[in-house]
């Protein structure tokens, strides 16, 4: 009896010293034991909850401080050895009333971390409660705070699913907001200031609320194709880099165009101040041309249909140019030497005309008298004609170009071979 209520009671300390060390560790279970360095480890408690993508893998042994450092260690389930090292662990709180737990964003790209090794104060973070943000505004800013939250919840009222999908599509807004609003509390004075600023834009805003709403429709338009193509848009801000680089390397080259091109426009300032004149005046031109341009299109259309022909005439005509043109070559020396004698052909056509006004009893007006060749008919006449006294003609069969205007008329009177001179 005595060796078994020495049995019974071994085990009831042994049972007690498990229950009292259960919370800590459970005898023959594995961890995965790291510690975490916080600058501010936000009143995290001992045994408060370890979690890793929503899931509890673990819990927060011994928080103390070393060298001005919070210190926490972490107990895990040895299913999720090991972590990388640029794992980030923040301490989230669980509900407004101060409760806190660690957060795990398991890390890709680090070393693996080993039994007991330390994550850096780098790679650790900490929210604040949404009580102590209240706690550093006065009574009147939480006042105006509540009813900016108020009207914040009726602006969000049915939205749900809208708001889910913004907060989806913008982890990394989400992710820097923590070091913005570190900033504001740093100066004590700007989370007021900050508050106020809404208040007023949510006063100025709020008569034309309907407005606001409705003004959005276009920007969401337009920014639809952008969602809806956004393997394609991924796909050019993947190429823009190359390209840009490829851009900036022909950057000297455009700022000389653009130097260029500046010069060139200083040269042409002149000229564009009296453009808008010029332009008024061909202005008035092109009005006053209308009639002219009809008539011209009139011609154009005819000279359309002239040009099929005259190329086939050009085709047809091509291969007797040679020949035309040794004709001409010809030609040229007698219409040079018949050219000098103009006048004398308009003095023939004068006299023809005149000649035809006269005529014979029998109607004929030409006459035509066969004369026997002679040496006068070559060399010219020279000396008195027979009846006529003293009268003499100088004349010249082939007399310089308008001298034979200039010869001496017959005498009236005069005959010459038995007609009538003139």
């Amino acid at each position: 009896m005595i060796v078994l209520g020495l049995l019974g009671l071994g085990m009831t300390l042994v049972f007690t010293f498990i229950g009292f060390n259960a919370p800590n560790s459970i005898p023959g279970r594995g961890y995965y034991n790291l510690e975490a360095e916080f600058t501010d480890a936000d009143n995290v408690a001992p045994h408060a909850q370890v979690r890793l993508g929503g899931k509890i893998v673990g819990q927060v042994l011994r928080p103390r401080v070393e060298d001005g450092k919070a210190i926490v260690d972490l107990q895990l389930d040895p299913k999720y050895k090991p972590l990388k090292s640029d794992s980030i662990v923040e301490v989230r709180p669980r509900s407004a009333v101060g409760v806190r737990y660690v957060d795990i964003v398991q890390g890709s790209a680090g070393s693996p971390l080993g039994e007991g090794d330390r994550i850096p104060a780098q790679n650790t973070r900490a929210t604040r409660a949404l009580d102590e943000v209240l706690g550093t505004f006065d009574p009147a800013s939480r006042i105006r705070t509540q009813q900016l939250l108020q009207e914040l919840g009726r602006g969000f009222q049915a939205r749900g699913e809208d708001l889910n999908d913004t907060i989806g599509a913008a982890p990394e807004l989400l992710r820097r907001t923590d070091s913005v609003l570190g900033t504001i509390a740093d100066r004590t004075d700007s989370a007021g200031n900050l508050v106020r600023g809404a208040a007023i834009a949510a006063t100025s805003a709020d008569p034309v609320k309907e407005e606001i709403r409705a003004g959005f429709a276009p920007e969401a338009k337009a920014l639809r194709p952008f969602s809806d193509q956004g393997n394609d848009l991924r796909s050019t801000l993947d190429k823009a880099p190359p390209a840009l680089a490829t851009l900036s390397g022909r950057l000297p080259t455009v700022n000389r165009f653009v130097t260029e091109l500046e010069g060139l426009s200083q040269r042409v300032r002149p000229v564009l101040r009296a453009s808008p004149a010029a332009f008024k005046q061909t202005s008035a031109l092109l009005s006053e041309a209308r009639p002219g341009l009809r008539d011209a299109n009139v011609t154009l259309r005819r000279a359309n249909a002239a040009v099929l022909p005259t190329l086939r005439l050009l085709d047809a005509v091509r291969p007797v140019l040679p020949q035309l043109e040794s004709t001409l070559d010809n030609s040229a020396p007698t219409v040079d030497r018949l050219g000098r004698y103009g006048c004398d052909f308009i003095a023939w056509g004068r006299r023809w005309t005149d000649a035809l006004t006269y005529g014979n009893s029998l109607g004929g007006y030409l006459r035509f008298n066969v004369m026997t060749p002679t040496p006068e008919s070559v060399t010219g006449l020279e000396g008195g004609l027979a009846g006529v006294g003293a009268a003499t003609l100088n004349r010249s069969p082939y007399p310089r170009p308008c001298e034979s205007q200039t010869e001496t008329a017959t005498p009236s009177g005069g005959t010459i071979n038995g007609e009538p001179g003139n």
